[in-house]
């Protein structure tokens, strides 16, 4: 396809799609995309879980492709009246975020189907159709200026990721500042801007046409925003149907949405101790993106429930008496009712999430009575390991609950979150902020087979080995009861008459201890030797870990940060086997929705790239050789690679996923695009050597840099870490905003022909690099997966010099 002026040279439409109008459109319409990529997140984490992250990644790179197929398909209708097809481009895509997601909520669509019902897998497909809609849309506008309007690749392209710097810089006040519900009003308010630069013709008037989609748009951001709908599999979805249930309390912002929920019937008291013999209070339950995340008992801070002492997550409070304690993270009031009914001197509590304090401590202190009066309570706003990094004090008893759940994280939902304070590194942190005989404790929920309550002692030992503090042994004792484990460790070995105490809390509570060892009983189940045997391996048996195991028990660290990925790939069958039909609940969804994303989106790609080397045969397509897929397959795979392992290992440094997204997704595209700026003046061969070169070089070096100054980064303020994140990706970031535009330069210089080709692969192999880089960093992690996007980045610079020959 070539690029010749329209036919009708005096189209007043042609005429107003200048350089003057097109750029400042594609610039906002790329700032509507990106915000809506990063609400999306926000949303479908909501209705789902945070797996959806790489879902909604693929999709907006599978509407991008897809936009480059359909133009080559329909190259020659578009060449007749770019300008006019630009225009209506923009403006349908602008509406469309907010009505695609309309309609994907109209769709009965839940993940854990798909292994089940084979009709789930048409509705994941509409799903998934409805929302790569709006990308496509955009696609064909963005695409449009670089093959069919004759405008320079450098500056619009400049103007696409500026755009989507702004968008991913702007989201990040919005939302900490609106509803859950109304976050696609950012978009949609962004798009309306790019709708304003295409409203006119030559002569400056109005198409009415136009006019009546901007209006569209404008009624979009004032009506009510449509009901969020919940999987049926999340907790909030269950407490909502119970008689009775109301919600009292709700927020939002960059940490998630927050409700509290009251049902006369929700008493909850999971793993306490079968001779509690009162009663529990009433309750409100709270949900963080509709799953569970503490309970209110109401009055308590009034009157301390009796109940809160029978449970085995109090073992660390009858070993020190009235301890300094450390809570990392906001467990409702109940975590600091347990700690003032067990008599600890002080309790601070490390909480990053400042809407969840704020709902707690100021929204149902009504309903829960305060804090107790006696009790010194502090409330750090922060992430726990910036706390562990910055505060140089020392507690008596460090405590992280709920380590596991009871809910449908059981089945693997969070095996590809990043967990960084499970890590080897957390686990060192923690421990240095033990005082003399501190103790850190770890609760849960038990698994059969157990898997987190072996995965942390595990990680424990390592540390304390690390550390010389032999024989580990000496220095950890564990517990369950019913359903729930106790774990507690030190750097110092427990007394016997310490271990006394434990095994006598035990008995009073009825509870087991597991460790040390108190050998074999007739009566134990089979369930209960295989908990035994499992926590006896971890801490005394042979170091390391056994390969032959179902699943992979060995410590996380901070460069593959996956404490609740235990999945083995290769054991897959023998879970079949061993398991029949039953095998489903034990695969790890978050890993099965990720693979199955990355499979759906290569069918896709495969598909769909054939078309346009079809629609190449008829003389117009001579550029759309394999030098051109192979350049532009590379180029896509590497910038996702570069760009996703340098966001997760943001999350460490900057405190939490949204923000991390909004300053990798935007500090690239800022970067990227005054590299597109200025790539006119680097298009030689010899010069495109020593740009790719270049890549690789600060690729390695700038996330090296980042990944060893991420723990003394932690001690430092949020304007600091940022400072540091964005220095450290700035480099390679510019440098890579080169190469698609160099290349799309020299396609254009023999006809351009093969730049929607070229688009439409760039686009595809996007989609997949998505999901490879979450599936290198769960297996091969951070430095690893970086270090393959570097390699890429090479060898696209090999083929550069074949691009449009």
């Amino acid at each position: 396809m070539s690029t010749p002026e329209p036919r009708d040279r005096g189209d007043a439409v042609y005429a107003g799609a200048t350089a003057e109008r097109v750029v400042p459109a594609v610039f906002f319409l790329s700032a509507a995309t990106l915000a809506n990529e990063i609400v999306l997140i926000r949303l479908l984490s909501f209705r789902f879980w945070p797996h959806f992250v790489p879902l909604i990644v693929s999709q907006a790179m599978l509407g991008l492709g897809g936009a480059g197929v359909a133009l080559q398909i329909v190259r020659r209708q578009v060449v007749r009246s770019p300008g006019r097809i630009f225009a209506w481009m923009v403006l349908l895509a602008v509406p469309a975020f907010d009505l695609a997601f309309r309609a994907s909520q109209l769709i009965p669509f839940d993940p854990f189907l798909l292994l089940w019902d084979p009709g789930a897998w048409p509705r994941f497909g509409v799903f998934f159709f409805l929302l790569a809609v709006p990308f496509f849309l955009s696609g064909c506008a963005t695409a449009i200026p670089f093959a069919f309007l004759g405008l320079k690749p450098g500056p619009v392209y400049a103007a696409t990721f500026a755009g989507s710097a702004a968008g991913a810089l702007v989201a990040l006040p919005f939302l900490m500042l609106a509803p859950t519900g109304w976050l696609l009003r950012l978009p949609l308010a962004l798009g309306a801007v790019a709708c304003a630069f295409v409203l006119s013709d030559k002569g400056g008037g109005w198409r009415k046409g136009r006019a009546a989609a901007l209006c569209a748009v404008l009624l979009l951001l004032v009506i009510p925003p449509a009901d969020l709908r919940l999987s049926p599999y999340k907790d909030l979805a269950a407490v909502r149907n119970l008689p009775g249930a109301r919600e009292i309390a709700s927020r939002s912002g960059i940490w998630g949405d927050y409700r509290a929920v009251f049902a006369p019937g929700v008493h909850s008291a999971p793993g306490m101790s079968v001779r509690f013999m009162g009663e529990i209070p009433p309750q409100a339950t709270l949900f963080a993106d509709g799953e569970l995340r503490g309970i209110v008992p109401k009055d308590g801070g009034r009157t301390l429930p009796a109940y809160l002492g029978y449970f085995p997550a109090v073992l660390p409070y009858r070993l020190f008496d009235h301890p300094r304690v450390l809570q990392l993270g906001l467990r409702g009031t109940e975590g600091v009712l347990t700690a003032a009914a067990n008599f600890a001197s002080s309790v601070t509590i490390v909480e990053p999430a400042r809407e969840l304090v704020r709902m707690v401590r100021e929204d149902l202190s009504g309903f829960s009575g305060g804090w107790p009066g006696s009790l010194p309570v502090e409330i750090r706003e922060e992430g726990a390991r910036n706390f562990l990094a910055r505060d140089r004090r020392v507690f008596d008893v460090i405590e992280a609950a709920d380590i596991s759940s009871a809910t449908f994280s059981s089945l693997g939902v969070h095996a590809t979150g990043e967990t960084f304070l499970l890590t080897r590194e957390g686990i060192r942190a923690a421990l240095a902020r033990l005082g003399e005989g501190g103790l850190l404790a770890f609760s849960g929920w038990l698994k059969a087979p157990p898997r987190e309550n072996v995965k942390i002692l595990r990680t424990i030992r390592a540390e304390l080995s690390a550390a010389g503090l032999a024989p580990v042994a000496d220095r950890i004792a564990a517990i369950h009861g019913w359903g729930t484990f106790s774990v507690v460790a030190r750097r110092t070995p427990f007394h016997p008459a310490e271990m006394e105490r434990v095994r006598r809390f035990c008995s009073d509570y009825g509870y087991s201890m597991v460790w040390p060892d108190a050998g074999a009983k007739a009566v134990d189940s089979a369930e209960e030797r295989a908990l035994r045997e499992a926590v006896s391996e971890a801490i005394a048996g042979p170091p390391g870990e056994r390969e032959a195991g179902l699943f992979d028990l060995s410590p996380a660290t901070d460069d593959s940060p996956y404490f609740h990925r235990f999945l083995r790939l290769r054991t897959l069958p023998e879970f079949r086997r061993l398991l029949g039909s039953q095998w489903v609940p034990f695969v790890e969804w978050g890993i099965v929705f990720l693979v199955l994303s990355l499979g759906v989106s290569l069918v896709l790609a495969a598909m769909l790239l054939l078309l346009p080397a079809v629609f190449a045969r008829d003389g117009t397509g001579k550029a759309a050789t394999a030098s051109v897929a192979g350049y532009f397959t590379a180029l896509g795979l590497a910038y996702m690679l570069v760009e996703l392992t340098f966001l997760k290992a943001g999350i460490l440094v900057l405190g939490d996923t949204i923000r991390a997204a909004c300053l990798a997704i935007g500090g690239f595209s800022f970067f990227s695009g005054i590299g597109s700026a200025v790539s006119g003046r680097w298009e030689s061969e010899r010069t495109m050597r020593w740009v790719f070169a270049g890549i690789a070089v600060c690729v390695v070096a700038g996330f090296v840099t980042l990944s060893t100054a991420a723990g003394p980064l932690l001690a430092h303020g949020w304007a600091v870490r940022t400072a540091a994140f964005v220095a450290a990706l700035a480099p390679a970031a510019f440098l890579m905003g080169i190469p698609f535009p160099a290349a799309i330069s020299r396609l254009g210089a023999v006809g351009g022909s093969a730049i929607p080709f070229a688009w439409a692969v760039n686009g595809f192999f996007s989609v997949a690099g998505a999901s490879l880089a979450s599936i290198g960093a769960l297996w091969l992690g951070f430095r690893w997966t970086v270090g393959i996007g570097a390699v890429l980045y090479i060898i696209t610079g090999l083929q550069y010099r074949r691009v449009g020959r």
